[in-house]
């Protein structure tokens, strides 16, 4: 594939060098810094270990967090460097999606994250690498935000990416992005290594004014064990759903659609996608390897109403799950025909899925400290993955703003949850072994109440109490689970 790839690029420059541009005098380049640092702070109680059976945990800490983004610019080229600094206040263990602790000296060594690292440049149209070409067009290669193929952040893709992207406008109403995720490499057959990668293709065009759709299509192809980051969003069957299984090769097609809509005070987004293909799996206990059909989908529909200060906003969310006794590697101790994987999974989700609809279960004012789910087993964390494990997961939100003033909204957001198929709550934390059914759907209800408060220019100023109600279906090994608290707040300052 990677071999298809390189050969289409050389086709293009070979193209472009057939056509040499004429250079007029250079433009004077232009470096800018862009970037944001937040203070963030938050308490919990029975929210980090876990295990929601058990309110033993609590606790308080603070953070800080630096994006810092130098962009050069020479007329319509650009280069990007973005450096990201994560640090948890005081000496001792370092908090999720930290790096390092400030002491009490605060020179810390070698905790630099590179975020991004690109070049972007004119594909097509005047002063292009193809300028016979008629319509604009900007290819983006390297390390780079997800970008362009969803409305909704984390339902298909989000976060950061190394690749190509390229964005055409055909007409002023027409719209296109092309993106190439290169998730794994080999960089040949010696060096080791999986070659895994994501093609991603959107059309965007305004029927009229206020409504707008963008069809999307997507291909991934995993050559590895699906786990990890390099692989966020596609969980292991492993760890999803039966202990005695690996996912090898996997090969995913997933086709759908965005609509955004505005009339007036009204909005309406609704989305649908549905996914197909296979998933390798291998019985670790005879070696047999079967071929499990994907055969998800999800449905996610946003609705709004503005009228002066006032906004108000619902959600319901469906992605369809598997049965307690559901399992990939169904058919006997080495037999065959194992059951269709049911639930939907974005290719990368960016752990931001649903975000501000819920803090304690989802990326909100503090986007760290956040419930995983009963023994943090893959796919539970609601940003991480729109069905609760393999059980699949339905979401029924609403969120009501108030602006005092146009500097000072408060916030109030309530998320109601059930999994599509019953969980057997007295399985150990969710080890996903197959059981005789399952007797639990509802997981809980957060209510969370907040405000932000804009007291100078790019200067923003967060406060947030949240609350779950834990279901029953959230408990395990017969113990019953326990509500969830937290409150955080953050200084966040941009520029």
């Amino acid at each position: 594939m990677r071999t298809i790839l390189a050969a289409v690029l050389s086709v293009v420059v070979i193209l472009g060098l057939a056509a040499p541009p004429a250079f007029a005098q250079p433009p004077a380049p232009k470096v800018t810094i862009n970037g944001l640092v937040d203070f963030a702070t938050a308490y919990q109680r029975n929210l980090r270990d876990n295990n929601i059976t058990n309110t033993q945990d609590e606790g308080w800490y603070s953070r800080e967090r630096g994006v810092f983004t130098f962009t050069g610019e020479i007329g319509k080229a650009k280069g990007v460097i973005a450096f990201e600094f994560d640090f948890t206040n005081g000496a001792g263990p370092t908090s999720s999606g930290t790096t390092a602790n400030f002491d009490l000296d605060t020179d810390v060594p070698g905790t630099t994250e590179v975020k991004w690292l690109y070049v972007e440049a004119p594909l097509t149209g005047p002063g292009s690498l193809l300028p016979f070409l008629p319509m604009e067009s900007q290819i983006r290669l390297g390390a780079q935000p997800a970008t362009g193929h969803a409305y909704k952040p984390g339902i298909l893709w989000s976060g950061d990416f190394p690749g190509v992207n390229i964005t055409t406008t055909w007409a002023p109403n027409m719209r296109s992005t092309l993106t190439f995720a290169q998730i794994g490499e080999q960089v040949d057959s010696l060096a080791g290594g999986n070659e895994d990668i994501a093609f991603l293709a959107s059309f965007e065009f305004d029927v009229f004014k206020g409504l707008t759709i963008k069809p999307t299509y997507t291909y991934a192809n995993y050559d590895a064990f699906n786990t990890g980051t390099a692989n966020l969003g596609t969980e292991s069957p492993k760890g999803g759903f039966t202990p005695n299984v690996l996912g090898a090769h996997l090969s995913r097609h997933t086709i759908g659609a965005d609509v955004r809509w505005r009339s007036g005070p009204f909005s309406l987004e609704p989305t649908f996608i549905y996914q197909i293909g296979t998933q390798e799996c291998t019985i670790l206990s005879c070696g047999h390897t079967n071929d499990v059909d994907i055969n998800a989908w999800i449905f996610d529909v946003t609705g709004g109403f503005r009228t002066g200060p006032l906004t108000i906003e619902g959600r319901f969310a469906y992605t369809p799950g598997m049965k307690a006794e559901d399992c990939v590697q169904a058919g006997g101790f080495c037999g065959t025909g194992g059951e269709d994987i049911k639930y939907y999974q974005a290719i990368n989700p960016g752990f931001v899925y649903q975000a501000g609809w819920a803090e304690i279960q989802a990326s909100g004012v503090d986007y760290n400290l956040v419930h995983f789910g009963a023994g943090g087993a893959a796919g539970v964390r609601l940003g991480q993955s729109p069905s609760y494990d393999k059980y699949g997961r339905i979401t029924l939100a609403a969120a009501v703003d108030y602006a005092v003033t146009p500097a000072f909204v408060l916030h109030l957001v309530g998320n109601a949850q059930w999994t599509a198929e019953k969980v057997d709550t007295g399985r150990p934390a969710l080890s996903g072994a197959p059981t005789s059914s399952g007797d639990e759907n509802y997981l809980g209800t957060e209510i969370d109440v907040g405000l932000t408060y804009r007291f100078a220019p790019n200067v923003a100023f967060d406060l947030i109490g949240g609350y779950l109600i834990a279901g029953d279906a959230r408990g395990f090994n017969n113990l019953e689970p326990e509500d969830i608290t937290k409150v955080a707040a953050r200084m966040r300052v941009t520029w």
